[in-house]
Formats: structure tokens, C-alpha cells, sequence
């Protein structure tokens, strides 16, 4: 199976997901575990990479987790993956358990496990027993193709800019990947929920590979039986022309460890190439309410007769993304 563009009219997505549809653009099978009425057997798997500081693309995915859990009334499992990242990015050890906490403790500012969902909210990371004996146990039913055949579209990018660990260090993090989504699985969840970005969903496809092949494992299977969907959220244009704000490409993005200044400086960017990738921060990585966001898309559509009227929306962005950095930096202390 892949990834479908969502249709905004079907029953299963306006039911299941009301106004917070406009944060994903696809779906894989995620129709067959949002569509039952009852929430009964469904948990949500996401997670974030610690390679350094959140840009305006992973902010937009952390709040939208947050509202769709809060939405969905889920037991929600959220993975800062510090032994992933370790493996397929070139980032030193001590930077990734640095920004690991960082991370824990800014999503616990934000609403994570503060109760507000009415269903459990577990943050980890990847040093984490149950998930390292999980990988072992899943690591029997992919292969080496498995993984050739089913990875990130921007891999070349990233190689490009010398950001990438060994073959077998990629692999090892998929691997890690794959047995969180399928943890709840292993503990009788009858439904899987995953987000993430698009580019994330060769993560789905090897997690139903190893699914379905230990279904038929006989005396070997697991015996897990549970249905996989996700969600894959919109992703944010990179400035600049970049396909997208990438945490490891400093030039394509705003990011939350940048002072005030430099924030500043990238979002009242005149640049051409930086105008709508800035429209779709707003959209989905500023916090604002619905009406503030259609104004927002008005000033932008009417730029060129109104320049005034955009760059003002650019500064009250500059001050929201402003507060959520200071936020950021309050967490490393």
C-alpha cells in the first residue's frame, strides 16, 4: 500500500478528525483504523529526531500531535529517537542526549502528560530495554532489500551534505523505528495510528512488512494481530527553494535555537523563493486561531498590491515563533 492523498469529504476523515484535517495531506490505511465509531483498541505512535533543535516543520508536527490527541482521546506513545539518530546521522553522542532532554522537557511545556487528553501520554527515547528486545524480535522478518527498497526520498540530499551515518547504521534506525510503531502491538493493540511527515512513510511500509510476515511465520509468529495506519502531515517548503525545513540543512529553515534576531532576520526575508514556504509556517507552526490564519492568507495572496499588509503578518509570526524559541531555551536550562 501507499500513501493516498486524503479526501476531504469522506466520512471517515471528517468524523474522525473534524477541522484538524488540514494538518495532513496523506493517509495509508489510516481510513481502516479511524473508521470504527469506538476509539477502543487504538494507540498513536510518532516521534521526533534530537538532532538539534525543532524548525518551524517539527513544531507544526508537535502541536498537531497534541491536537489530535486531545481530539482523539488516545493513549499516545511519543519516541525522541537519540540511538536512531546516532546511527543514520553524523551528530555527535553528547548533542543528541543534550537536545533529547530538551526536547522531553519542552514538550511536557507544551501539554504532553499534563493529563489534558483524557488518555496517557508516554514520552521515551530509544534507550529503552523493551524496545531494544522488540528490534531483536522484529529484526527476523525484514531483510537487507527490505530496507534498499523502503527509504527516505531525501536520503540523496542528505548525503550530499555529508549528513548521513553508514548503510548499516540507517538500517539499525529503521529497525529502532519499526519496533516502536509496532510496540503497542506487542502489548494486544487491535489499532495503530502512526504520524509523521510523508517522508517518513517507508516507516509504515517495513512495519506492515514485518507485521504481516509474522502472521504467517507459523510456530515462529509473534502473534500480533493488529491493524497499521497512519497519517502523514503537511510537510513545510524549505526557504530559500529547499523541498523542505530540515533540521540538518540550517539554511532551508526558522528553527527554535536561533536567537530573536535571526529569527527575525529569516522570517522578514524579501526573498522571493521564502515567501510561501513563510505562509505555510503560519499556517500550520504559529498557534494562531483559524480567523488569524485566513487574514494571514489574504495578506500573502494580496502582496503584491499590499506589501504592508504582509509584512506586518510576518512580524506578529516573527513574535509567536519568538516566544515558542524562548520556550525552547527555558527547557535546555
Amino acid at each position: 500500500m501507499t500513501a493516498e492523498l486524503l479526501c476531504p469529504t469522506e466520512r471517515w476523515l471528517t468524523d474522525g478528525l473534524g477541522p484538524l484535517a488540514r494538518r495532513f495531506t496523506h493517509h495509508d490505511g489510516a481510513d481502516r483504523v479511524l473508521a470504527p465509531a469506538t476509539a477502543d483498541g487504538l494507540t498513536i505512535v510518532t516521534g521526533f529526531g534530537p538532532t538539534n533543535a525543532p524548525t518551524a516543520g517539527t513544531l507544526s508536527v508537535m502541536l498537531g500531535v497534541l491536537e489530535l490527541q486531545r481530539h482523539l482521546h488516545v493513549p499516545m506513545t511519543v519516541v525522541v529517537s537519540e540511538l536512531g539518530a546516532w546511527n543514520s546521522r553524523n551528530v555527535p553522542w553528547q548533542t543528541l542526549v543534550g537536545v533529547r532532554d530538551q526536547m522531553f522537557a519542552f514538550l511536557r511545556a507544551l501539554g504532553y502528560e499534563d493529563g489534558s487528553a483524557g488518555a496517557s501520554v508516554r514520552l521515551r527515547s530509544h534507550i529503552d530495554h523493551d524496545n531494544l528486545v522488540r528490534c531483536g524480535r522484529v529484526a527476523r522478518f525484514l531483510g537487507r532489500q527490505d530496507f534498499l527498497d523502503h527509504h527516505e526520498d531525501l536520503l540523496d540530499l542528505y548525503q550530499d551534505h555529508g549528513l548521513l551515518g553508514s548503510e548499516i547504521g540507517i538500517m539499525v534506525d529503521a529497525l529502532y523505528t519499526v519496533a516502536d510503531i509496532l510496540e503497542p502491538a506487542e502489548g494486544g493493540a487491535r489499532r495503530i495510528l502512526m504520524l509523521s511527515g510523508r517522508e517518513e512513510g517507508y516507516f509504515t511500509e517495513l512495519s506492515r512488512l514485518a507485521l504481516q510476515r509474522q502472521r504467517t511465520a507459523g510456530e515462529l509468529s509473534l502473534d500480533w494481530e493488529a491493524e497499521l495506519g497512519s497519517l502523514y502531515f503537511r510537510v513545510l517548503e524549505g526557504l530559500g527553494g529547499y523541498p523542505k525545513m530540515s533540521k540538518s540543512i540550517p539554511a532551508s529553515s526558522i528553527h527554535l535555537g536561533m536567537s530573536d534576531d535571526e529569527i527575525s532576520s529569516q522570517v522578514l526575508s524579501r526573498d522571493p523563493a521564502s515567501q510561501r514556504p513563510l505562509l505555510s509556517a503560519i499556517e500550520l507552526s504559529s498557534g494562531w486561531d483559524v480567523a488569524a490564519i485566513d487574514a494571514a492568507r489574504g495578506a500573502f495572496h494580496s502582496r503584491r498590491e499590499d506589501a504592508a499588509a504582509w509584512e506586518e503578518v510576518k512580524r506578529d509570526f516573527t513574535e509567536s515563533f519568538v516566544r515558542f524559541a524562548r520556550l525552547w531555551r527555558e527547557a535546555g536550562r
